[in-house]
């Protein structure tokens, strides 16, 4: 039942401005989920490095880095032009 709530703080730490905004927004989800989820905002804090890397790279780049789905990530890098 809270599965809507929480991917959209989870999505409020991915689509942060900067690393330290991700880090503020991924604290909050900590206060306002660890006592209900606890081994779960645990494990986001813990990997938190790895999960957040993406901000090391370009701006341009995030919105491809932060998927794990290969097939978008392959969408996303066609030309504007080309339609499957």
């Amino acid at each position: 039942r809270d599965r809507a709530l929480l991917a959209q703080d989870l999505k409020g730490v991915y689509m942060a401005g900067s690393r330290q905004e991700a880090l503020g927004a991924l604290e909050r989800l900590r206060e306002a989920w660890g006592a209900r989820y606890p081994s779960l905002v645990a494990a986001w804090w813990e990997n938190s490095g790895a999960l957040l890397r993406f901000y090391d790279y370009p701006q341009v780049l995030w919105p491809y880095l932060r998927s794990t789905n290969l097939m978008e990530r392959f969408i996303r890098a066609q030309p504007a032009g080309l339609a499957f």
